[in-house]
């Protein structure tokens, strides 16, 4: 499994992903207070509703279209995750900048959307790439690269940035650390385009 060149570039994809999302699950709620003044009581149902709408439709909407460009075209399983995080870094930029909370929230909620879109399509092409005996192995070896790198970094990554930048921004150095962060989105998009240019020599069934 590990001799297998797609393994890697989708696992690295997901996780340069995961660094940012993990890292905004934990800073974005601070933003919302910080930068549009969002009472930390309101936190909750605004971003929770962000969330939740922008994850669901998302899940969905990657899972969908994976499923009806995959079979024909493999390399598609990646190609549907790398087109949506080269569109999620500006959308999630211009929803730092939005002049109120309402834009904020139609922004974030497409970027979300569009941030979650992989789940589908890149566990789909990890079952693929390896005989049936070992897509239990293979998932779980995926998920422990995504989650390891994703939550150990992507969280601390934020914070630290923001502190580093709090001399030169001051109270907007979370929005600049978000802001200089989502090229972890076109990171993710780079090694999903490798991806599906070598899942068609790679996939199995």
């Amino acid at each position: 499994m590990f001799s297998i060149p797609s393994f890697w570039l989708l696992s690295f994809g997901a996780a340069s992903g995961s660094i940012l999302g993990y890292g905004l699950i934990f800073w974005l709620p601070s933003f919302f207070n910080r930068s549009f003044g969002l009472a930390v009581e309101d936190v909750g149902w605004f971003y929770g509703s962000i969330v939740l709408v922008g994850g669901a439709l998302g899940t969905w909407l990657g899972g969908s279209v994976g499923d009806r460009i995959g079979p024909r075209r493999p390399g598609g399983y990646a190609l549907i995750p790398a087109v949506c995080f080269v569109i999620t870094a500006p959308t999630f930029a211009l929803g730092l900048f939005a002049p109120n909370l309402w834009i904020a929230w139609l922004l974030f909620t497409i970027g979300q959307m569009l941030a979650l879109a992989w789940l589908g399509p890149v566990i789909t092409a990890v079952q693929h790439i390896v005989l049936p005996s070992m897509r239990a192995t293979a998932s779980a070896s995926f998920l422990f690269i995504n989650n390891l790198i994703g939550i150990a970094f992507g969280i601390y990554f934020l914070g630290w940035m923001s502190d580093t930048l709090k001399a030169a921004h001051g109270a907007d150095s979370l929005k600049f650390s978000i802001l200089y962060g989502l090229g972890f989105y076109l990171l993710a998009a780079l090694f999903y385009l490798f991806a599906a240019v070598r899942l068609k020599q790679d996939i199995k069934s």
